[in-house]
């Protein structure tokens, strides 16, 4: 019996309940199947945000509650339930039977194909016009905050424009102010205060400040990316996607074609009419 309850001890120990509603229970271990089981959208912000994770965690058990709570109802044999659960049976069957028996190859599309549908299909993927920006940011609190921030960001301007300070690392020579890469911003992502300033830019300026809400931008445009075309390599996982969805689609209805073509479906037009009677 010690044996027996030491085990105990331990499994509890390395599998702790974080999730309880008085005799149910969530375990780590479940909690985990749980969550890889989820999208991968709702995974990142379960693993991101703790109120959501909570919030995860209360609906799970207040459904098993319910569940709970129908079964001993024997609310799934009311005849309007039965009837649902049948037919959402029947489409799980449905789907996944025709999924099974269509399976697209695992290969499909290859690169050729990805690459044809790509240049046939240009008009479709057009981006707008994109910055590489960097800036240089100082944190504002209110308007007084915000005349000194522009004065402070005019002369750190004016120091990069002579060659004195190097823009990336200029941040470094004043206090509370952060440099950060933006990368591409496309047009329109920038914010109606941003867009004046870096539309005229040549590439290599750098722009006056730009104050808004949140505190002083200087702003330095790498490079700029004309409208186009996104370029294959940024839509390619996309793409591939979109074409297995589709060969899956159309494998699909050709599988249904087939078993329709060895006994077709015979309609009654004349009692057909007597169905909206």
């Amino acid at each position: 019996m010690l044996a027996c309850a030491s085990l105990c001890l331990a499994a509890a120990a390395n599998d702790p309940v974080i999730a309880e509603r008085g005799a149910d229970q969530i375990t780590l271990s479940q909690a985990r199947a749980m969550i890889a089981a989820t999208d991968p959208d709702t995974r990142h912000k379960l693993a991101t945000d703790q109120a959501a994770l909570q919030n995860f965690l209360r609906n799970v058990l207040l459904a098993r509650a319910i569940l709970a709570q129908a079964a001993a109802e024997k609310w799934d044999k009311r005849p309007d339930v039965a009837a649902l659960l049948q037919r959402a049976r029947d489409q799980v069957i449905t789907q996944s039977y025709l999924a099974f028996h269509a399976a697209v190859p695992a290969l499909y599309p290859s690169e050729a194909e990805v690459k044809s549908a790509y240049d046939q299909n240009k008009g479709r993927f057009m981006q707008p016009r994109a910055y590489h920006l960097e800036q240089i940011f100082l944190p504002t609190a209110n308007a007084p905050a915000v005349d000194d921030g522009r004065q402070k960001l005019a002369a750190l301007r004016a120091q990069i424009q002579h060659g004195k300070l190097v823009f990336t690392q200029a941040a470094k020579h004043g206090a509370n102010l952060r440099y950060t890469d933006m990368g591409w911003v496309s047009e329109p992502q920038l914010t109606p205060s941003v867009k004046p300033a870096v539309a005229g830019l040549p590439e290599g300026a750098v722009s006056d400040p730009v104050c808004t809400d949140g505190g002083c931008h200087l702003l330095r445009l790498v490079a700029t990316r004309p409208a186009g075309p996104a370029p294959l390599a940024d839509i390619h996982d996309a793409l591939v996607h979109a074409l297995r969805q589709q060969r899956q689609t159309a494998d699909e209805n050709a599988y249904a074609s087939g078993l329709l073509a060895n006994q077709p479906v015979a309609i009654n037009e004349i009692q057909l009419s007597r169905l909206s009677q």
